[in-house]
């Protein structure tokens, strides 16, 4: 072993010897440090003893001190037992140690006298007395030692204890136990008031720590709390921060407006949407009265229905109530909106409002998407009259056309045969006129429910007007209304349609009629057209877009009233006594003609100054062709060709037949479509004139096309007094010719034939 490393290895030792004891010194620090030198004292007594242990054996075996040697080694073995021991209380331990010290100082004074390690064993007894137990302690030891000592002395003066080498009195032994007692007294209170001082001063110092750690775990709770509180706090924060954040959004970017008023009607709040509602921003609109904002009508409602909530609020005890109102705004530009306004009174901490709090929506394209319903139930009303209408003249058109056919037709006959110069064909022409106005009604009706069939030409209203104006219907209304003056303004390129002349010319006469009617102590009668491309919604109507021509009517009569402008487009309305100056249909008629032509009808009127009647037709680019003159039917004769009449009433069966007979035709009829059939089987005919609608047996349609089985190439023309549209326009795609209108004139029979047997 390095000696040189010795010195610092034992230091080690007896360091970890004495920090054995596990109390904390911050507990009770001079309690600690008796402990620490408690073990440290047993210790070194146990590592050290063998310096004084191994002399003080062999003095005894040397010299036959037999009992001071076991005194020794019981002394050793007791030192390294307490150390050993740490669970034994460390006063319990002190005492030991006190015990053992004072007892081999006894028993080595009493064995080797005064002069040997007697003495100082006693005075280590008093001065660790004092180290261990305190100042009582020292100074019992030391009373403790002095007994001992004087009992020892008087044993070794009376020959039973040791006897120093030299003689000694007793007034020497005396002085000398007197020095030693002083000595070791002086000591042991030295020590004992410096550990009484250390303990003073650790309980103040323990008081101390005491409170510091009660302050500090008072600063660790205030700590604490005060990291709640700034959690809680920062929580609150970010809620409100969120919740700031969530309605700035919602103010910012939410269609409807957020507003709040006092209840001198002063706005104290408006979300920035109010920007897009009405054009002011919110630090602008806070500024302004609310007479301001709203159109009269509105302004009244707003304050009666405040008035009346207050009212009925005060009187129910209870304000906890809101209003709905569809509000007309003003708008920054001058224009207005429509708005829906839910409001409810704020009420203070009392129940009493101290303002109130709305939410204004605006409500145009709701209003907008109202109006078209209402128009779509309004059209679908319309719709069902006319299908009932048309229900009604279905049953009776079809009979009541074979009917008038005698008396629009045979007139055509009779006029033929006739000189000029006879008394009859005044009264032939009269009943045919007359036959061909019943016509015309049933015409209408048939317009009127649009199951008439309408056949389209190249038209220009120019002409229309032109025919019109020369017309005996315009002459007789001229009579009638004397004091009427009509101006026309025509388009001098006006462009063409594709249209019906017939309807055409009856809406112009319904239009004019209609405007000489409202005038009756006189006035003026516009006829105007021009031609216009529509690009954009007509008066909130979606139109197509394209070029369009466009006849108005206007008058400077008496007007239509609001309330009836929505209702002259209905069937059987009138304002006029009926049976004098109508029947209700003619604006009717006029609407479902421009209907049926892909057109719109707008009018416009202001009661007590006169009505503007608009139609918007499509125009087209294609050229009209001049109809040959209607008295000329020698470029119309056949020559000898077969006509087959198929028709289920046997009067328009003799005079179809007698009017292709007139006109140089050979001339065959028959009953029924399973009649015709059978007679193609066997025969030939250039032309077959097919009625569409025959009861009972085949219709028409499948007439033809049984024919066409037969003859691939047959030739056809159709005619009905109702045609179902879709019918005669399958016929049509199956190689049928032109579709004719009962009551057909002898002209309009020798075109459709000449023209039918023609074509290739």
């Amino acid at each position: 072993m390095n000696l040189r490393k010795w010195p610092a290895a034992a230091g080690k030792f007896f360091e970890n010897l004495s920090c054995s004891c596990h109390r904390d010194p911050t507990q009770d620090g001079l309690a600690y440090w008796r402990e620490r030198i408690l073990h440290s004292v047993l210790a070194a007594g146990t590592g050290l003893s063998l310096i004084a242990l191994v002399p003080a054996v062999y003095m005894a075996f040397s010299e036959g001190l037999w009992p001071l040697a076991v005194v020794d080694i019981f002394a050793f073995l007791a030192n390294a037992c307490l150390l050993a021991m740490p669970q034994i209380k460390a006063e319990r331990r002190a005492a030991g140690v006190l015990l053992i010290t004072f007892l081999v100082g006894v028993f080595v004074i009493g064995q080797a006298g005064f002069l040997s390690g007697g003495p100082a064993w006693l005075f280590c007894f008093a001065v660790m007395s004092g180290v261990f137990l305190g100042l009582r302690a020292a100074l019992l030891a030391t009373l403790l030692n002095a007994l001992a000592l004087t009992v020892l002395a008087a044993l070794a003066a009376a020959g039973m204890a040791a006897e120093p080498q030299e003689p000694m009195t007793f007034t020497r032994a005396v002085a000398a136990c007197a020095n030693f007692l002083f000595l070791n007294a002086v000591l042991a209170v030295f020590v004992a008031v410096l550990v009484n001082g250390l303990q003073a001063l650790n309980k103040k110092s323990e008081a101390a720590t005491n409170a510091f750690r009660e302050e500090r775990a008072d600063l660790l709770r205030t700590r604490e709390k005060l990291k709640q509180e700034i959690v809680v706090r920062m929580n609150s924060e970010r809620a409100l921060r969120q919740s700031e954040n969530k309605y700035r959004l919602l103010a910012e970017n939410i269609q409807d407006v957020i507003w709040m008023m006092d209840l001198k009607f002063a706005f104290t709040f408006v979300s920035p949407s109010i920007e897009r509602l009405q054009g002011w921003t919110p630090h602008e609109y806070l500024k302004l009265k609310l007479d301001d904002l709203l159109a009269p009508a509105s302004l009244t409602r707003v304050i009666e229905e405040t008035n009346r909530q207050y009212e009925v609020g005060r009187e129910s005890g209870s304000f906890v109530r809101s209003s709905t109102l569809e509000l007309e705004l003003l708008r920054r530009d001058g224009s207005s909106v429509w708005s829906e306004t839910t409001a409810s009174f704020l009420l203070g901490e009392d129940g009493v409002p101290i303002g109130v709090l709305g939410v204004t929506r605006d409500i145009t394209e709701r209003r907008k998407a109202e109006k078209e319903k209402r128009e779509l139930l309004e059209s679908l009303a319309r719709s069902k009259k006319m299908e009932a209408l048309g229900t009604l003249a279905g049953g009776v058109a079809h009979d009541l056309n074979n009917v008038l056919s005698g008396i629009v037709s045979y007139p055509d006959l009779l006029l033929m045969d006739l000189p000029r110069e006879s008394p009859l064909r005044r009264p032939i022409e009269v009943i045919q006129e007359s036959g061909k106005k019943a016509a015309a009604i049933v015409q209408d009706l048939l317009t009127l429910a649009r199951k008439g069939g309408m056949t389209l030409e190249v038209v220009n209203l120019n002409d229309l007007v032109g025919e019109y104006l020369i017309s005996p219907e315009c002459q007789r209304l001229r009579a009638l209304h004397p004091r009427v003056e009509v101006e026309v303004r025509l388009e001098p390129e006006l462009l063409n349609i594709m249209g019906s002349p017939v309807h055409l010319s009856k809406t112009l006469m319904n239009l004019v009629s209609n405007a000489a009617e409202a005038m009756a102590n006189g006035g003026k009668i516009v006829i105007a057209t021009e031609n216009r491309h529509l690009d954009r919604s007509l008066k909130g109507k979606e139109v197509r877009e394209g070029d369009y021509a466009v006849l108005r009517v206007s008058d400077t009569g008496v007007g239509i009233p609001f309330e009836d402008l929505h209702r002259i487009f209905e069937p059987f309305f009138t304002k006029k006594k009926m049976g004098r100056s109508g029947t209700g249909l003619g604006m009717a008629v006029v609407w479902g003609t421009v209907h049926d032509h892909h057109g719109y009808i707008d009018v416009q009127s202001v009661e007590g100054r006169g009505t503007e009647v608009t139609a918007f037709l499509p125009a087209t680019r294609e050229e009209s062709l001049k109809p040959a003159q209607a008295n000329s039917l020698d470029s119309f004769k056949g020559a000898g060709e077969t006509v087959l009449v198929v028709d289920d009433m046997k009067e328009q069966r003799e005079i179809a037949a007698k009017i292709i007979e007139q006109l140089g035709y050979v001339a065959k009829s028959v009953e029924s479509g399973e009649q015709a059939v059978e007679l193609l089987k066997s025969e030939r005919a250039d032309l077959l004139i097919l009625d569409m609608i025959m009861d009972p047996g085949i219709d028409g349609l499948e007439t033809y096309h049984r024919v066409k089985k037969l003859h691939p190439h047959q030739k056809a023309i159709i005619t009905s007094g109702y045609a179902e549209t879709d019918r005669v326009q399958i016929a049509q795609r199956l190689g049928a010719g032109r579709y004719l209108k009962k009551p057909y004139t002898v002209h309009k029979m020798a075109v459709a034939i000449k023209s039918e047997l023609n074509r290739s």
